[in-house]
């Protein structure tokens, strides 16, 4: 969710939401890895600059709630368990809502009472 936002137009009110708080951002150690790691993919190099994914995972991790998980030290969860931290720092964060692209989280729909959404859903519902 994290490199669309970066892709599309959804940034300025995705922050603008989290700085308002009129939603709260949940993160993680292993979150903000795998958001360098996919944002740094040259394939992503033209829509936007990895410095400024380096100065959104500085923003994230002031502007969020840090979640303590550590990626691929739990049972499995999902189709895919190297996700499952995802579900965890949801469930650990008390978390609404889990926006995420990855079709198999999606497919899930709810992990307990948080609800699986993909970005283009959430921001249709949640940043009018």
């Amino acid at each position: 969710m994290l490199v669309s936002t970066l892709i599309g137009k959804r940034l300025k009110g995705f922050l603008r939401a989290v700085r308002d708080r009129d939603a709260v951002l949940l993160v993680s150690g292993p979150l903000l890895a795998e958001f360098i790691d996919v944002a740094s993919r040259e394939k992503f190099r033209k829509h936007f600059p990895v410095a400024l994914a380096r100065e959104l995972e500085l923003i994230l991790a002031g502007l969020g709630e840090m979640v303590a998980v550590e990626a691929g030290s739990l049972p499995a969860i999902s189709r895919d368990p190297k996700d499952d931290y995802l579900l965890l720092m949801a469930k650990k964060g008390k978390a609404d809502v889990l926006v995420t692209g990855d079709a198999d989280l999606l497919s899930m729909q709810r992990y307990g009472t948080t609800r699986i959404m993909n970005a283009h859903d959430f921001t249709a519902e949640f940043l009018r």
